[in-house]
């Protein structure tokens, strides 16, 4: 069924290429009363001057739920889009938003795409743009983005010279990366109960056999097991550093992929160590370091698990203080009752190498009967520069107005991120709690990482904690998170892109690597049917993955 939907859309796409000018025509005609969308000539000089006659740019959106709006502002008026037009003489009109559901937005995407109701600018996901791309729906923007983006957003491929590659095609650009906050944020760590940590002397863990001694103890005091993790294997999935291995999450279809010897791509789950990963698995589970009821435990019953202290330690992510710690303190009643970040120990005490996957997951793209993709550089720059660049001054009521209640995410679909945003938000939060000077917090990001730290160590406010463990003292998970970096400890995926097509094709193969890993955990099939689980999984889908992998990334 999954199939035939797809050839449905393509079709749909093949007939919007033929209707898209005549749809854009009468669009055109509607907004000539208040203002031509005809191309303008863009103004000479540098990229904030604005145009002479108001050029309107159409667009759509998602945005998050946690976005307020104030004195009778609205996604389609706010001071994000007052702004740009009274600076750039840029006016953005909106055909549709959508809040909280990023699956609703891709929806509706995929419906504006069928029925030929595209803007002239919007955000999508890999996928979207193969099918924009194969249907020949999106303008090249090379010149546009060579000739009127800021130089800091240009420079964004000096951060990393690969992703803006994902969306080219014979050396021509058909979209920009929204980029992200940086690989700090990739590594992940392992979480344990501070409170617990210190009462059993603060042990070193450097080797697995001192991880699994510290669970043992945490189990004989406190009772329950030693590590929380999920049914989906995700967590345990995290710890495969400890072992020389890295994987990715079967729950969504996605691996960690690797050279090996011979220069092939290959999986992070036939990894060679991938099957000592699970002996040790099936051991911390029959010795109850592994829930007992871990085959049923899903993501909220591990989390129920952390708050009620059934386990004092888990495999997370650096937002972990987000994720458990408000309701952990406030369950426990100790503002010690929360998790600390520590490395990964590993099976000989060597140093441990941090996991950085693929960062990116969209593209904003224009419209190819867009007549002005200049103003569509301008206003990635405009973002650009309130939300990142150091020299920008704004008074206190500029700043509440673009970034309090969340609206720094606003500006989207020109909401482009800087990929070294979270290593300088770091670098400058650590800095002001050590000193307490404030006048290097240039960013909405820096202030309010501080002020919610801030919030923490003067009053214990739960709702701050998430931010102080981030980046809030030496140990923190960024502090270990620029070590990593720092030092080149790190493995990075050798599939930097989008996944390919020909993915697409085996949305189902990790269900034989969940199903038969899960009974090697639980005692049913001895760690040698690993063999067999690989296998069976590349017999249903895992070699079209890895040729796919090979013929798009291995060059």
């Amino acid at each position: 069924m999954k199939n035939h939907r797809r050839q449905f859309i393509f079709l749909l796409l093949a007939v919007f290429a033929v209707i898209s000018a005549s749809c854009r025509g009468r669009s055109s005609a509607a907004v000539n009363a208040a203002g031509s969308r005809e191309a303008q000539p863009v103004p000479s000089g540098n990229w904030e001057q604005p145009y002479a006659a108001t050029v309107h740019l159409t667009a759509v959106k998602f945005e998050g739920n946690d976005i307020v709006y104030e004195g009778g502002d609205s996604y389609t008026n706010n001071p994000w889009t007052r702004a740009w037009k009274d600076k750039l003489n840029i006016n953005v009109t909106y055909d549709w938003s959508v809040a909280g559901n990023n699956a609703e937005y891709d929806t509706k995407l995929n419906m504006a795409i069928a029925s030929g109701t595209l803007p002239d600018v919007f955000r999508c996901n890999y996928n979207q743009f193969r099918q924009l791309m194969q249907a020949g729906l999106l303008l090249d923007i090379t010149d546009a983005y060579q000739n009127y983006t800021s130089q800091r957003v240009r420079d964004y491929e000096k951060t990393d010279p690969d992703t803006i590659k994902t969306a080219m095609e014979n050396g021509r650009i058909y979209g920009v990366p929204n980029y992200y906050y940086g690989v700090i944020d990739q590594p992940r760590d392992l979480w344990v109960r501070k409170d617990w940590y210190e009462a059993a002397g603060q042990p070193a863990v450097k080797t697995v056999a001192d991880f699994e001694r510290m669970a043992k103890t945490f189990m004989s005091r406190y009772g329950g097991y030693g590590i929380a993790t999920s049914n989906t294997l995700e967590e345990l999935f995290m710890t495969g550093p400890m072992f020389n291995v890295f994987l990715g999450n079967p729950a969504s279809n996605k691996d960690f992929w690797y050279k090996d010897a011979s220069g092939r791509i290959k999986a992070g789950i036939s990894h060679p160590e991938a099957k000592t990963a699970l002996t040790y698995w099936a051991n911390w589970y029959k010795e109850g370091i592994l829930s007992p009821d871990f085959a049923s435990t899903d993501y909220n019953k591990m989390l129920e698990d952390i708050v009620v202290g059934k386990t004092g330690m888990e495999p997370y992510w650096q937002w972990q203080g987000w994720h458990a710690g408000p309701n952990l303190v406030a369950a426990q009643d100790s503002d010690n009752a929360y998790m600390i970040p520590l490395p990964f120990p590993t099976v000989d005490g060597s140093q441990v190498m941090g996991q950085v996957d693929f960062p990116n997951s969209f593209l904003f793209v224009v419209n190819k009967n867009c007549a002005n993709p200049g103003a569509v550089m301008k206003l990635l720059s405009y973002t650009d520069k309130i939300m990142f660049d150091p020299n920008t001054v704004l008074t206190e009521e500029e700043f509440r107005a673009y970034t309090d209640g969340q609206r720094e995410h606003v500006p989207q679909p020109f909401e482009i991120i800087d990929p070294s945003a979270d290593m300088l938000q770091f670098v400058h939060v650590l800095h002001a709690l050590k000193t307490g000077d404030t006048s290097e917090l240039f960013t909405s990001g820096m202030k309010k990482k501080y002020s919610d730290s801030i919030a923490w160590l003067t009053n214990q406010d739960s709702g701050g904690l998430g931010a102080y463990l981030q980046q809030g003292f030496d140990g923190c998970a960024y502090d270990r998170s620029k070590f990593l970096l720092d030092n080149n400890f790190i493995v990075r995926t050798d599939m930097w892109g989008a996944p390919p097509v020909d993915f697409e094709r085996t949305v189902n193969a990790f269900d034989v690597v969940i199903q038969g890993f899960t009974k090697i955990i639980l005692g049913q099939e001895p760690v040698s049917s690993y063999d067999r689980i690989i296998a069976d999984w590349y017999a249903n889908g895992g070699q079209i993955m890895e040729d796919a992998v090979n013929r798009d990334y291995n060059k």
